[in-house]
C-alpha cells in the first residue's frame, strides 16, 4: 500500500447532537443521520485502500452520563445497525471483518449485544479490511486495565509490547491518520491514547451528519501532503 494512504483511520464523529439541534431535531435523530454518513464513508475509505477504520460510536461517559432517553435511542440504533450489517453487501464485498471494543458486553442490553456478537461472527474470517467500533469506551479504562492485568500477572518483563497485548487494540496496528469533526480540535478521554502516538491530527469545522465522501478525500490529500518524522 502506498504510504500516501494511512493504514488505519481513527474516526471521532463529533456534532451528531449538534446538528441535530440545529435541524429541530430529537439527538437520536442527529445520532442516525451520522450513522448514514458512516455507511457512506466506510466502502469509500476500504475503495481507497484504507485497511482500518477505528470509529468512536460510545465513550463510557455517554452511557453513564447522559440523558436515559438518549441512550435507550443509541442502544436501539446499534441494534439495528449490527443487525443490517450481518448481511451487508459493502461488508461482505469487500472482506470487512468487524470488531467492537469497549465495556459493551458489561453495559449493553442482551437484544444490542446478541447482534453485535453475530455481526462479528459473520465476518471473523475477512482480512482485507476491519472496521471497529469504540462502544461504552474510555482510553483510561483501556490503559488501566492493562497495567491491573500486568500486575496481577507479576509480569517483570514490562515491554511496549506487553503493554500492547493487554490492550483492547491488541491485534490492531497503530493509529496513522485521526479525522475529527465537529469544529472542537482536541481528543477526548484518552481515545486510543497508546495507538496514537504517532498520529497525524484533522479536524474540520463540519458536523459528523454534513461528513461526505469528498470531506474523507480532502483528508486523505491533507496527510498525503504532510512529511511524518516520527522523531526523525
Amino acid at each position: 500500500m502506498s504510504e500516501l494512504i494511512p493504514k488505519h483511520i481513527a474516526i471521532i464523529p463529533d456534532g451528531n447532537r449538534r446538528w441535530a439541534s440545529a435541524q429541530g431535531k430529537a439527538a437520536i435523530d442527529g445520532h442516525a443521520a451520522g450513522s448514514d454518513v458512516l455507511r457512506a464513508i466506510m466502502p469509500h475509505a476500504a475503495d481507497q485502500g484504507v485497511e482500518y477504520i477505528s470509529i468512536w460510536g460510545m465513550s463510557l461517559d455517554n452511557f453513564q452520563k447522559r440523558d436515559i432517553a438518549e441512550v435507550t435511542g443509541l442502544l436501539s440504533l446499534f441494534r439495528k445497525e449490527f443487525k443490517d450489517l450481518i448481511t451487508s453487501d459493502d461488508i461482505h464485498s469487500r472482506n470487512v471483518k468487524i470488531s467492537v471494543l469497549g465495556r459493551w458486553r458489561e453495559k449493553f442490553p442482551f437484544p444490542v449485544k446478541a447482534n453485535i456478537e453475530k455481526a462479528m461472527e459473520a465476518t471473523k474470517n475477512y482480512s482485507k479490511h476491519y472496521l471497529n467500533f469504540f462502544l461504552a469506551y474510555n482510553g483510561i479504562d483501556e490503559m488501566l486495565q492493562a497495567i491491573k492485568e500486568l500486575v496481577a500477572e507479576g509480569s517483570q518483563d514490562i515491554s511496549e509490547a506487553t503493554v500492547k497485548q493487554h490492550l483492547f487494540t491488541k491485534n490492531m496496528p497503530p493509529v496513522d491518520f485521526i479525522i475529527r469533526t465537529g469544529g472542537e480540535p482536541h481528543l477526548s478521554a484518552g481515545f486510543m491514547m497508546w495507538d496514537v502516538t504517532d498520529s497525524q491530527l484533522w479536524f474540520t469545522q463540519k458536523l459528523w451528519p454534513e461528513f461526505t465522501t469528498a470531506d474523507f478525500d480532502e483528508a486523505l490529500a491533507e496527510y498525503a501532503s504532510r512529511q511524518r518524522r516520527k522523531g526523525a
